[in-house]
């Protein structure tokens, strides 16, 4: 082979390699672990697939609070809100790796510098689950069309879920403590624990533009640990508990839907 016969022949041979190299890179793009694409909403989205079997968790910290989340190492992504205010946040993915000792997988700090920080409570995250797709958004969309403000909207949907959906007494033992509500499952059964209902009315809120809270904490009505719901209406967050009014109906207790912020404590809110 001549020297001219050569040159023509390298020169194909890294063009294909380049090629090669350019197709390989569209196909196998990876996310980044701790993505904050949708920053300027407060959210973080993580994304990491495990070669293990091990348990990981999302800690969330800002200060002094720390909020730890369940999180799948399947591949798929999670989001999470960043609902403490505006500030420093860290954000880590653990893995489990003995008893109850966690090692960093992933780690970043992020500013949170917020215009408006009731966006963060529109967001669809991991227990506040929306998109247009799920029958119980289409559902919500069709119940509340006619709705022509958010107290109607807010009266609509309490009014329904009041009405038409069960307390499922015999899901309590069968729970664990990662446990994450599915609203098209609650929608579809029309019936849960006081978690599923927080995240059905919140994510139907939400995907109306109604800044929605699930709140987890204590209540003077309810015997243990109770999730409940905030909305804002009219520039003020007020509380409304479609789990207790659900279970009140038939009785002799007076039912009002806002209810009285001196009987909750809230420990964490979403």
């Amino acid at each position: 082979m001549n020297k001219k016969m050569r040159l023509i022949f390298c020169m194909l041979v890294v063009f294909a390699t380049l090629s090669a190299s350019s197709s390989f890179g569209v196909t196998k793009e990876v996310k980044e672990t701790i993505d904050v694409t949708n920053l300027s909403k407060g959210v973080i989205d993580v994304t990491y697939k495990a070669a293990d079997a091990l348990k990981y968790k999302v800690l969330i910290s800002k200060g002094e609070s720390k909020i730890a989340y369940p999180f799948a190492s399947d591949g798929s992504t999670t989001s999470y809100p960043l609902q403490l205010g505006n500030g420093t946040y860290k954000v880590g993915l653990l893995k489990n790796v003995s008893g109850t000792k966690y090692v960093y997988v992933a780690q970043k700090t992020i500013e949170l510098e917020l215009k408006d920080p009731n966006i963060v409570f529109l967001n669809s995250i991991q227990n506040v689950k929306w998109d247009e797709e799920l029958k119980a958004i289409e559902f919500g969309k069709d119940l509340l069309e006619k709705s022509t403000t958010d107290n109607k909207r807010l009266q609509v949907l309490y009014g329904y879920l009041v009405k038409n959906m069960k307390y499922d007494y015999d899901k309590i033992p069968t729970l664990t403590s990662d446990y994450i509500p599915s609203v098209e499952k609650t929608y579809e059964d029309l019936k849960g624990i006081c978690y599923d209902y927080s995240a059905l009315f919140a994510s139907i809120e939400r995907s109306h533009g109604i800044p929605t809270k699930l709140v987890k904490g204590y209540s003077k009505y309810v015997n243990g640990y109770h999730a409940w719901n905030e909305i804002l209406i009219d520039g003020k967050w007020v509380i409304v508990d479609n789990t207790v009014d659900s279970t009140w109906k038939g009785s002799s207790s007076s039912v009002t839907m806002i209810k009285n912020a001196k009987y909750y404590t809230k420990v964490n809110e979403y």
